[in-house]
């Protein structure tokens, strides 16, 4: 019984989940120590979807710098170059930008969400484009 206790008390430990619901996310969801559950990672995945695509040329510089804090420090500074050219094209041209999306599946197992949508566009006072 004491082997079993042992066991028991290592697997609570280190398999404990937390139920969390964090502000600007839409619903609970479970993380551990090894995994995370698909409600995780569907609203992370849309958290980053919104910094990097749903921008304005008053918003872009904080939404890349908030983007940043989440990339690897080995991938930062080419990551860098390519959001200053995007947040200068942004204010250059007045762009907004909007992602509505269509449709998310998340994979626990492997870390991995799909989001699909659209992306509409203004530049200055036109009317919106897809993409």
């Amino acid at each position: 019984t004491n082997i079993i206790q042992g066991i028991n008390n290592y697997r609570l430990q280190t398999e404990q989940k937390v139920a969390v619901t964090p502000m600007l996310f839409r619903a609970p969801f479970a993380v551990s120590q090894n995994q995370a559950d698909a409600s995780y990672i569907e609203q992370l995945g849309l958290s980053f979807v919104a910094l990097r695509l749903n921008v304005t040329p008053e918003t872009v510089d904080a939404q890349h710098q908030q983007l940043l804090r989440y990339v690897l420090p080995a991938a930062q500074n080419s990551l860098k170059v390519q959001l200053a050219e995007d947040a200068k094209r942004i204010k250059d041209n007045n762009v907004n930008a909007t992602f509505y999306m269509t449709s998310i599946r998340a994979w626990p197992a492997e870390n991995r969400v799909d989001i699909r949508g659209e992306l509409k566009t203004w530049i200055g006072d036109s009317k919106p484009y897809s993409e």
